[in-house]
């Protein structure tokens, strides 16, 4: 074994190669230039430098990289090197330097703690290795806070190398953190059951190029999930996890983690990430506590002016969920841009692959939720549902709703919903499918479908106006699929009122009554073939 001190990790008893020095300065220029992991994997690398080159040598202890073999680490995959990498991330955090982990498998077999300010850089090759099973929970993560109620800010955990758990008996979540300006970055979590890959909550925290795989195939196997704070992002991330991939979700459980319990997310955004979920759902913003009843709790969190931008993936159990069920506060100002989700791998459930769901027990809300451009794919079950109360300002602009290829009769269902907004989308449909059925249930009130486009249409309705305060289906055309002769337009029925239908064109529909209208009030003006 190397010599070592075990405090403060200096070198005695080991020579360190002459060459060129690298100083903590040095390491930071290099990585503004792209250039630090190709110079950690010369620091970290067990196999001898080219001919005629000159190996490198840190310098100085004051102004140095720290790395993790002078504190006694093994790398063998067989020791255990819990200690040693806990006395590297405590040196870092306080000297302020960069802690390596060189290539190597370190074993660990219980949590490190990760104070404000430490500095991990998994070189490549390196792997950090739970090698334990924890419960669920943020208390028992393998990278952790050491007190929850206190943050640990500007912790940065960066470099190529991995960090996952020998296999899926070794469950409990991998990196949890509270804390402020904290950047993880590049690396991979590779193998883990039981737990989300990474919980974080603070304000201004960077996410960033972060692969997750080897999930465990099971619900509470999530990916990266967002619990708290302020101006979130995270860009450039692959998940692929059991569970929810990418979430805005508080803890909605008060006696899971007192400290962190019921916190609002404020201008969080996932920006270009792709991934898929084995079991479940692929963006989710939730006010929810899977554990109680609505109206059980006091939660007051809100999640409010976040973004999903960019997005693909796939999903099995629903593709994209906005629920607040718990919260007497609201989801608001949450927009999905140019995202899609393929749901070819669901079951047939009669389910459905876009959920917005209220319940009238917790009093909260949902408003001004947009969908931009935001299509699923291969919906196997019905692509879309909205369920009130208290939900209000949807908006679906330029999205493509296809009839699902399952036993689901119905396309788009809209239920309990204020203000509902429809605007250059287009409904695909097929044999048996209603397309957009609205208040089958719960009045709706001032619906609006504008410059959309019904195709494929077969011997039912496209809109089927069920239960309506107010509507306006306006400047939108409905076309009949191929060999089709008794499809219609529009039903008003007798339960609707205030209803507008103008400026539409019908003349892709050979039925002579393109609207059957049942209601007493409804207004028909400029419609093409009506």
């Amino acid at each position: 074994m190397r010599e070592h001190d075990t405090d403060t990790g200096s070198t005695a008893g080991r020579e360190r190669p002459a060459g060129p020095s690298l100083s903590r300065r040095g390491l930071l220029l290099l990585g503004g230039a792209g250039l630090t992991a190709p110079v950690l994997a010369g620091l970290s690398s067990s196999t001898s430098p080219p001919a005629g080159a000159t190996p490198l040598a840190l310098r100085g202890d004051d102004d140095d990289v720290l790395d993790l073999r002078d504190f006694g680490a093994e790398g063998n995959g067989r020791d255990d090197d819990t200690r040693a990498v806990q006395r590297l991330i405590d040196a870092s955090a306080r000297r302020g330097v960069v802690g390596v982990v060189p290539r190597g498998v370190y074993r660990c077999t219980a949590g490190l703690s990760v104070p404000p300010g430490a500095q991990l850089h998994l070189a490549r090759g390196s792997l950090l290795l739970k090698d334990w099973a924890a419960p669920v929970g943020l208390q028992d993560a393998f990278l952790r806070n050491a007190d929850l109620a206190v943050p640990s800010s500007g912790v940065r955990i960066t470099g190529t190398g991995t960090i996952g758990a020998r296999d899926h008996t070794r469950t409990g979540v991998v990196i949890g953190l509270y804390g402020h300006d904290v950047l993880l970055s590049d690396f991979t979590i590779d193998t883990y059951a039981g737990g989300q890959a990474i919980m974080y909550s603070g304000d201004r925290g960077r996410i960033h190029q972060v692969t997750v795989r080897n999930s465990a195939q099971e619900t509470g196997t999530g990916g990266i999930r967002v619990f708290g704070g302020a101006d979130f992002l995270g860009t450039g991330c692959h998940v692929e996890s059991g569970d929810d991939c990418y979430q805005f979700v508080p803890i909605g459980n008060p006696e899971a983690e007192p400290s962190l319990y019921n916190r609002s997310i404020v201008r969080g955004s996932f920006d270009g990430c792709t991934g898929a979920s084995s079991v479940s759902r692929f963006m989710v913003a939730l006010l929810e506590f899977t554990g109680g009843e609505p109206g059980t709790t006091d939660m007051d969190a809100s999640v409010s002016d976040c973004s999903f931008r960019d997005c693909h993936g796939s999903a099995a159990n629903r593709g994209i969920v906005v629920k607040n069920t718990h919260s007497r506060g609201a989801i608001e100002r949450v927009t999905f841009t140019d995202c899609t989700v393929d749901m070819s791998g669901a079951e047939d459930a009669s389910t459905q692959e876009i959920r917005v769901q209220t319940d009238a027990a917790s009093q909260g809300a949902i408003r001004d939720v947009t969908f931009t451009r935001t299509d699923v794919l291969a919906a196997v079950n019905s692509p879309l549902r909205v369920g009130g109360p208290n939900i209000s300002g949807l908006t679906f602009d330029g999205c493509t709703f296809t009839a699902p290829s399952g036993a689901a009769p119905t396309t788009v269902v809209v239920d309990g919903t204020d203000r509902p907004r429809f605007s250059d989308c287009t409904f695909v449909g097929a044999p048996g499918k209603r397309l957009l059925v609205v208040g089958p249930v719960t009045e709706v009130t001032a619906l609006s479908v504008e410059n959309c486009r019904f195709t494929g249409l077969e011997s039912l309705w496209a809109v089927d106006l069920l239960g309506v305060s107010g509507a306006r289906v306006a400047g939108s055309t409905f076309e009949q699929a191929a060999g089709a002769s008794t499809a219609r337009a529009i039903r008003v029925s007798p339960t609707s009122s205030g209803v507008a239908i103008e400026g539409n064109d019908f003349t892709g529909l050979d039925h002579t009554e393109p609207v059957t209208d049942r209601a007493g009030d409804t207004v028909l003006i400029g419609n093409l073939g009506a």
